[in-house]
C-alpha cells in the first residue's frame, strides 16, 4: 500500500475548503490500495477556517500558525513531515483547487510506472472543468491532447513532458524530494514551483501531466493591482531566472538587466528599477542557494 501525503495551505480560504478537502477525503476513500492523509498548515486566517476545519474534518492533521509563514514555509512543514513519517508521496493542494474522482490515483499508478517524474500533475481546468486554466496552459506548447479538454486524452497514465508545472496540483515522490530538497525560502510566496522544477531538471528529473486526470484550480475574481503585477512577474520572475541552477549566473544576470528595461516600458513604471537594486543585494543569498541546489 502506497501512504500520500495531502498538504494544503489554508489563508481565509473558507469559501474554497469544503471542495478541497472533500475532495481529497473522497480521494482516500474510493481506492483501497492507496493510504492517505491530510496535513493542513492554516497561516493564522481571520476568517474562521481553522475552526472550521477542525470541526468538519476532524480526521485532518491541523496545524495552526500564529503567524502567517507563506506559502513556502507552510508547505516545508508537511515536507519535512512527509519524509520523517516515510510517506512514499506528497500531493501540495491549493486551498482554491479540488480533484475530480480517480484524479489522485490516476496520478499515483502513472508516478509507479513512470519514477523518472520528480512532479505530476491532472489537467488544472476552471470551476466546471469547461476550459483550462489560463496560466496552466500557459505552459503546455505543441502539446494537442491536452490543449483542450475535449480532446481524447491518451490510453494508460503516460505522462507528458512539460517544462514546468504550477503547484496547485503536484504528486511528488518522497525520494526525489530527500534528493531535491525542499522549497527555497527566497521564495516566500511566489517563484517557488519554478525554482523547484528548475532544480528538479538538474538532478535528471521530468516534470509532467497525465491528462486523464482532471482538477480544478479556481482563480475566478482573484484581482491584482499593477504594483502586484509588477512584483511577481518582474521581481520574482527576476529571482527565478538567476537561481536557475541550468545556466551560468552570468548569462542569467545579463537576461535581467534586459529583462528590467523590458519591464519598465511594458508597465510605464519606475518600479522594476527600484526592484532592481534590491535584485543585485540579494546576489550572496542567490548564489547560496544555487550552490546547495547542487
Amino acid at each position: 500500500m502506497r501512504r500520500v501525503l495531502v498538504i494544503i495551505v489554508t489563508y481565509n480560504g473558507m469559501r474554497w475548503l469544503d471542495r478541497c478537502l472533500s475532495s481529497v477525503c473522497a480521494a482516500g476513500k474510493a481506492v483501497q490500495n492507496l493510504s492517505v492523509d491530510v496535513f493542513v498548515v492554516d497561516n493564522d486566517s481571520t476568517d474562521g477556517s481553522a475552526d472550521w476545519i477542525q470541526g468538519h474534518f476532524p480526521g485532518v492533521k491541523l496545524v495552526r500558525s500564529a503567524e502567517n509563514l507563506g506559502f513556502t514555509r507552510a508547505n516545508n512543514l508537511g515536507f519535512e513531515r512527509a519524509v520523517s513519517h516515510h510517506y512514499d508521496y506528497v500531493y501540495l493542494l491549493n486551498q482554491d483547487a479540488w480533484l475530480a474522482p480517480g484524479a489522485l490515483e490516476m496520478l499515483v499508478a502513472s508516478a509507479e510506472e513512470h519514477p523518472e517524474y520528480a512532479v505530476l500533475s491532472p489537467l488544472q481546468m476552471t470551476d466546471g472543468y469547461k476550459e483550462l486554466d489560463k496560466q496552466f496552459a500557459k505552459r503546455l506548447p505543441g502539446k494537442p491532447a491536452m490543449t483542450s479538454p475535449s480532446c481524447p486524452a491518451p490510453a494508460g497514465h503516460l505522462p507528458v513532458e512539460v517544462p514546468f508545472i504550477m503547484a496547485a496540483h503536484w504528486l511528488v515522490p518522497v525520494g526525489a524530494l530527500r534528493k531535491i530538497g525542499p522549497f527555497s525560502e527566497l521564495f516566500p510566496y511566489y517563484g517557488q514551483d519554478d525554482d523547484w522544477c528548475h532544480r528538479a531538471h538538474y538532478h535528471g528529473f521530468k516534470i509532467g501531466v497525465v491528462p486523464q486526470a482532471r482538477a480544478v484550480h479556481d482563480r475566478a475574481q482573484r484581482q491584482e493591482s499593477k504594483e502586484q503585477v509588477i512584483d511577481r512577474n518582474y521581481r520574482v520572475g527576476s529571482l527565478v531566472r538567476l537561481c536557475d541552477i541550468n545556466r551560468p549566473l552570468w548569462e542569467r544576470f545579463l537576461f535581467v538587466c534586459l529583462f528590467t528595461l523590458v519591464k519598465a516600458v511594458k508597465y510605464r513604471s519606475l518600479l522594476p528599477f527600484r526592484h532592481f537594486r534590491s535584485i543585485c543585494r540579494q546576489l550572496p543569498a542567490v548564489r547560496g542557494h544555487r550552490a546547495a541546489s547542487r
